[in-house]
């Protein structure tokens, strides 16, 4: 047994040598002289892992009985050690890839996320397909599994008595069991807390490089059943919080009228900055133009803020960050405890003011969880490939195919009353990548598959433009723009570290606010931050909302009091202005000039207590405010 144990252990440190060799591009900084820390510490996690997995063979394998030797039991225990362990390297080899679209290990929220789709079949053997080197590597792994579990085998029963059987058996079995509990826990000492995700900051120089320290099976183990958030007590009383930051929104004195403007709001699945010219001028000497010349066009006459960022890496993290002004902290808000509370609701506030609310969504109804959310917080009429109702235009993987539905979307708007508030979020920019058959050749493909899906729906969005610019509604309607998060599997350096990853773009156009009376809908600001969870206050200002609101984030039209970003990557990022720190809910670990530090290379923690000290403070506010506002059911204003 403990020759098998041994050898998945080895097999784990092949995964994770493997998993880095597969990202390595996400962890510039891992060097010759850090990697023996990185993949020495991760041992200990594998040792959890291991016996997590093994838990049922160990306990069969000690117990001090003499029918374990019987030949039928022996080949049951060689089955479970085989099938556990094969399952606990797919999950690993799984994250050789799924890592790059999420940047972070996956979780039992996963399974979760998953647990909505009706195509798992569509999904997984397109993976297998797409990704067939990696399951070779896992098909490889297995036979490793089966050539351990032949070779080192259970010798026959001992030629002694029962009794004595017995009695030794007993004895290590409840060594076994001691030992167990110090591996799980992570130490034998009584004030040693059990072992879990952070404890990887312990051997790294950079959050995320506790991707590579952990597991994949670890993570989903700790995660299985997680209360989530812990109520935080970095300040005494919540006035004292409340000055360094707080989610209130109050009107502004003698501000207008409200307005009853249309809000229309695209999601658009994958659209990291990367992709669009206008904000890389500087890149293959100024001559790179990108892949999506609507958008810039676009950008012309829009509200562009240089400094935009999603709130999360996953899809499932955008509506509510769009939406409600929650971000995805530590894990998507869809996926937690916490959806049972009273939320802000853009939709549910702008109904008040007589609005249709919608949301549309090419993809099979129910995926992703969207359709619960949504109805959740109060929208009132969900189209998707159902009430599409034309599987001729379907991808055959995720949904209707962007331009078709875009043009559907179109004619659904024509049809409401005005005002009114509607989201739609795209599928076509989404692994495998394709496109449809007659537009192969149209688009360029660049280094990268995902960016002549990029070319195809900036296309479908200038085609549904088209379609709308002449209807009465148009010019009466705000429109934004933004992303789900950023194609995190990304090209050049600057777009592959903690701050590239999250960065998306966020546009606010208004057709009809074009006279000098409102100029605040034009131009690029290379001073104010922008977040996903500033759209929803956002809007509300702009439309001059005459209530007290709840939200995360900040209104761009006004004067926030902090101009700040936050996100999580292993660790808190929280940006304000040209900083970003890195906070780990006890210190901080790094602290960037990311505007000019692109690579992020200067590491400024410590150096300059000027700039570290408020912004330590309004972190730890806001984690307060956030998770023990999730605790308490404090996600609204009371009347």
């Amino acid at each position: 047994m403990l020759i098998r144990l041994l050898c998945i252990m080895i097999l784990f440190s092949i995964c994770r040598v493997l998993f880095y060799l597969f990202n390595q591009s996400f962890f510039p900084g891992v060097n010759l002289a850090l990697a023996p820390r990185l993949f020495l510490g991760g041992l200990r996690f594998d040792l959890v892992a291991v016996l997590y997995v093994n838990i049922l063979y160990i306990f069969l394998t000690l117990i001090p009985v003499t029918f374990k030797y019987r030949p039928i039991v022996q080949k049951f225990l060689d089955y479970l050690f085989i099938i556990t362990n094969s399952i606990a390297l797919l999950a690993n080899c799984a994250d050789f890839i799924y890592y790059r679209f999420t940047i972070k290990r996956s979780t039992w929220s996963v399974l979760q996320e998953f647990s909505h789709e009706n195509n798992m079949h569509k999904l997984f053997g397109g993976f297998l397909v797409h990704y067939w080197y990696v399951a070779l590597v896992w098909m490889l792994l297995v036979a490793l599994v089966v050539y351990i579990t032949r070779r080192w085998r259970v010798e026959p029963k001992p030629l002694r008595p029962a009794w004595q059987i017995f009695l030794i058996h007993s004895v290590l079995m409840t060594v076994a069991v001691f030992l167990f509990i110090g591996g799980v826990k992570g130490g034998f000492r009584h004030s040693t807390r059990p072992i879990t995700l952070s404890n990887a900051g312990e051997y790294v120089e950079r959050p995320k490089e506790m991707f590579i320290v952990l597991n994949t099976p670890f993570c989903i183990f700790k995660t299985l059943r997680r209360s989530d958030y812990q109520r935080a007590e970095y300040f005494k009383s919540e006035q004292e919080m409340n000055v360094v930051y707080s989610p209130i929104h109050t009107p502004e004195p003698n501000a207008p009228a409200f307005r009853p403007k249309n809000v229309v709001i695209l999601i658009w699945e994958s659209f990291g900055k990367e992709m669009v010219g206008t904000y890389n001028r500087d890149l293959e000497n100024g001559t790179y133009k990108g892949y999506t010349p609507f958008i810039d066009s676009l950008m012309q006459h829009s509200r562009v803020h240089w400094y935009s960022f999603a709130n999360g890496a996953k899809s499932i993290e955008a509506i509510p960050s769009v939406l409600t002004s929650i971000p995805g902290i530590l894990e998507p808000f869809i996926l937690t405890r916490y959806t049972d509370n009273k939320l802000p609701s853009l939709p549910e506030m702008l109904q008040a003011k007589g609005y249709h609310t919608s949301f549309f969504h090419g993809a099979p109804n129910g995926s992703m969880g969207f359709k619960a959310f949504t109805n959740l917080i109060g929208i009132k009429d969900y189209y998707g490939k159902t009430e599409y109702n034309n599987d001729a235009d379907y991808d055959g993987i995720w949904g209707i195919w962007d331009e078709e539905f875009m043009q559907f979307w179109a004619k659904k708007l024509n049809s409401f009353q005005e005002p009114f508030l509607s989201t739609l979020f795209t599928v076509s920019s989404h692994d495998p990548f394709q496109i449809p058959a007659r537009y192969k050749g149209k688009f360029p493909k660049g280094p990268l598959p995902i960016y002549e899906t990029m070319g195809y729906t900036d296309n479908a969005l200038r085609r549904f433009f088209d379609s709308v610019k002449d209807k009465p509604w148009f010019k009466n309607t705000l429109f934004v723009i933004t992303a789900d998060h950023s194609a995190t599997f990304a090209h050049y350096p600057q777009y592959q570290t903690s701050v590239g990853n999250f960065s998306v773009p966020i546009l606010f156009y208004a057709p009809g606010d074009g006279s000098p009376r409102d100029n605040i809908m034009t131009g690029t600001d290379s001073t104010r931050i922008v977040q996903q969870i500033d759209i929803m206050p956002s809007v509300l200002g702009y439309l001059h909302y005459d209530k007290p609101y709840f939200g995360f984030g900040k209104n761009i039209f006004g004067n926030p009091p902090i101009n700040f970003a936050v996100n999580y990557d292993g660790a808190y990022q929280w940006f304000n202005g040209p900083y970003v720190l890195q906070f780990d809910g006890r210190k901080t670990v790094g602290l960037y000039k990311y505007q000019e530090d692109k690579l992020l290379k200067n590491n400024l923690a410590g150096s300059i207590p000027e700039v570290q000290g408020p912004m330590e403070l309004q972190v730890k506010a806001f984690i307060q405010q956030y998770s023990n506002r999730m605790l308490d059911d404090r996600l609204t204003v009371t009347p």
